[in-house]
């Protein structure tokens, strides 16, 4: 017979876990509203993960874990490990010398990334878990995460006209939801994409209200013009049409989404801003020293695709350590005669090469393979195409330049695998 301390405790998590589900899958659309660089949800786990802790120590309770997700949780704890030690051999390294907030000091850099990767992660496969026991709460936090990125579209298209007929212009002429740069925001649309479907196959959404849905999306997602999403839009269709269909319909449609893909390229003049790029990088000594005072030049993507190569050769297996491009950018044998604004704050935002930089050949390798292992066990178990779609979102999006931090890939990856691991859906495959 239970004591009344065990059922204050079961009452407390069942109302704690619809309040949790509530705060992941509605700012998780918020990508950038931070305290100083820690996003709102990040503090909201850390403070929940004491107080799960403490509920579970006093309590003396138990969960049970669904097997896959404890193979993706000890992955996590081998790569998070590893990053760790590479950290460490990486202090043998020259540093900068200018001015370094106390949180990005070398190796303390490294700490906060894996505690933010832990709460990530075990938020992940948390929520997974509850919602894999619990179909209703898993259809909550979909529909949740569905009407706020409705919400954040609509948002976008209500300060787009105010921004052209009423002259109120805080954020120019780019979509970007709830506060979000343009490309993320048109990455985390796809997301919303994904899961509309999925959610119509589970028979959560209606035909009418997945369509008006879809409808807001589109139309924010060529607002929010974003390059990321074109290509990571790119990598899902090919990935679902390969699981969707077989044989000849395989080959004729994806034959079709190819063509479709180079003729929006075309229409996007990609080629042509990629070609500036490529123009930027061949004269950037000259470049630098002729423009020191551009930001958009002596940092970020251009001052990255000249850097972030040298730094691959040097260390091309161990990286230079986590979170420690910044601080060893403008080392002689990685500027040669460049010139580098003065101050702190830096990234390749060149996608996989900001992790292939700071962890190396073998470690981003190990990490994709993470990133894509629930999309791997699902597939063991035969999920619903669309729910391996949304699973997938994560790995592409990281592979599109969306860093692990963005909490809406952990939250997508959640949703996908209580749908996928559920138990009505495992009994309908089996069935």
């Amino acid at each position: 017979m239970p004591n009344a301390e065990s059922l204050r405790a079961e009452r407390f998590l069942r109302v704690h876990k619809y309040a949790l589900v509530f705060l992941a899958c509605s700012l998780a659309a918020t990508l950038l509203l931070k305290i100083a660089s820690i996003q709102y949800l990040e503090l909201i786990f850390a403070a929940d993960f004491l107080l799960l802790l403490w509920m579970f120590a006093k309590n003396d309770l138990r969960m049970r874990v669904f097997r896959p997700f404890a193979s993706i949780g000890t992955s996590y704890l081998i790569f998070m490990a590893a990053a760790l030690v590479l950290a460490v051999f990486a202090l043998r390294q020259q540093f900068d010398t200018i001015a370094v907030p106390p949180l990005q000091r070398p190796l303390i850099v490294t700490v906060s990334r894996v505690v933010e990767l832990f709460l990530d992660a075990f938020y992940m496969l948390y929520l997974a878990n509850l919602f894999r026991e619990d179909e209703r709460l898993c259809a909550f936090g979909a529909k949740v995460y569905l009407w706020t990125g409705v919400a954040s579209g609509l948002f976008s298209i209500a300060e787009f006209f105010l921004s052209t007929f009423a002259g109120f212009d805080p954020s120019g002429k780019r979509f970007h939801g709830f506060l979000n740069e343009g490309g993320p925001y048109g990455v985390y649309l796809l997301s919303l994409f994904a899961l509309c479907f999925a959610m119509r196959r589970r028979g959560w959404l209606s035909r009418k209200k997945m369509y008006a849905a879809l409808i807001v999306f589109t139309i924010s997602l060529i607002g929010s013009q974003s390059k990321a999403a074109f290509f990571a839009l790119a990598l899902l269709g090919i990935v679902y049409l390969v699981w969707m269909l077989h044989g000849w319909k395989r080959v004729a449609l994806l034959s079709t989404f190819g063509v479709l893909v180079v003729a929006a390229s075309i229409v996007l003049d990609l080629p042509a801003r990629m070609e500036q790029y490529s123009q930027a990088v061949a004269i950037y000594t000259q470049l630098s020293n002729l423009r020191a005072e551009d930001a958009n030049v002596v940092k970020g993507r251009i001052a990255g695709a000249v850097l972030a190569p040298r730094m691959i050769k040097e260390h091309p297996l161990a990286g230079v350590g986590w979170g420690f491009y910044p601080l060893v950018r403008d080392q002689p044998e990685y500027r040669q005669g460049a010139a580098f604004e003065e101050t702190f704050g830096d990234a390749p935002s060149l996608g996989p090469i900001d992790y292939i930089v700071d962890l190396g050949i073998p470690l981003w390798m190990y990490m994709m393979w993470i990133l894509s292992k629930p999309v791997y066990f699902l597939r063991r178990y035969h999920a619903d195409a669309r729910v391996l779609a949304l699973a997938a979102m994560q790995p592409i999006a990281n592979l599109c330049g969306a860093h692990l931090n963005l909490t809406y890939t952990w939250i997508a990856a959640a949703l996908a695998m209580g749908m996928g691991f559920g138990r009505r859906a495992i009994e309908e495959t089996a069935a």
